[in-house]
């Protein structure tokens, strides 16, 4: 080589190395889930839906859950026209979990991905909730995610897949939310734990996200003031978004994580380590 001329390979090593970040890092994940099918509950919107959307993006074919018919089909419809795989499924997860996993398997023929992320929350403190609204949040955070499992458990023991379950930071930081809905979610970490042990000798994998404060639909009637109050609180300095709790998701759900089970991954911005 003479007069700074450059090889044919330090030519492609210096082309590569000018790729930006994100473009490296979508050529190492884009091929995370091709083959594999995810079925995500509450996936028409917020957290679910955007766990839905990076799982298809990285090459699932996803089957979406929800109570509410049009939500579903909307984000089927989106996934669909940027190319996806996607069956919506009108659903309620707390009555219909055979039937759910039922229909993933007759459209998809397999399941290798079961996200938990379904939950609702009465809103009441302990002196206004009745055992009648205690039982039905109980119903769809916890006895779904038990019926769910136990539905798709000889297809994910034939994938050798995989659970992922999605709890939130009133587990940890008890001014969160109401009782029912965080005893819902303390109870869904410990399935999970258990869940680790049973289904490790079958290659399956059950893990839990953690995450705080998120701002999904459900907070855009908020006042500007809420977010402002909250934002000392969190050590990043800033709202979570919907896809920081995507990316981890598919991580968790990935091969990256093939030796992570048993675990919770808490995001959120530091909130909880306080």
């Amino acid at each position: 080589m003479s007069g700074g001329e450059l090889t044919p390979l330090l030519k492609f090593v210096i082309n590569v190395t000018r790729q930006t970040k994100e473009q490296r890092l979508t050529i190492e994940i884009q091929r995370r889930f091709t083959g594999k099918v995810a079925l995500v509950t509450g996936g028409g919107t917020g957290i679910g839906a955007a766990i839905a959307t990076q799982l298809a993006a990285e090459g699932a074919a996803v089957a979406i859950v929800g109570r509410r018919g049009h939500v579903v089909q909307k984000h089927a419809d989106a996934l669909r026209s940027a190319g996806y795989a996607v069956l919506p499924i009108r659903g309620d997860v707390s009555v219909e979990a055979a039937n759910i996993v039922r229909q993933v398997i007759q459209h998809f023929g397999r399941l290798d991905v079961l996200v938990n992320n379904a939950a609702i929350s009465a809103g009441l403190d302990l002196d206004e909730m009745t055992i009648e609204l205690w039982r039905q949040v109980l119903a769809v955070n916890l006895d779904a995610a038990f019926s769910l499992v136990q539905a798709a458990r000889p297809h994910l023991i034939e994938a050798r897949g995989c659970v992922l379950h999605i709890s939130s930071i009133g587990v940890a930081v008890g001014e969160f939310d109401d009782v029912a809905y965080v005893t819902s979610k303390a109870a869904l970490e410990a399935f999970s734990r258990r869940l680790a042990i049973e289904l490790a000798p079958y290659g399956i994998r059950s893990n839990v996200i953690r995450p705080g404060l998120i701002h999904t639909a459900a907070f855009d009637a908020m006042p500007a003031e809420f977010f402002e109050a909250q934002l000392p609180l969190i050590p990043l300095g800033r709202v979570g978004a919907p896809e920081d709790i995507a990316r981890a998701a598919a991580f968790l759900c990935s091969d990256d994580a093939s030796f992570i089970t048993g675990a919770v991954l808490t995001v959120d911005g530091g909130e909880s380590a306080k």
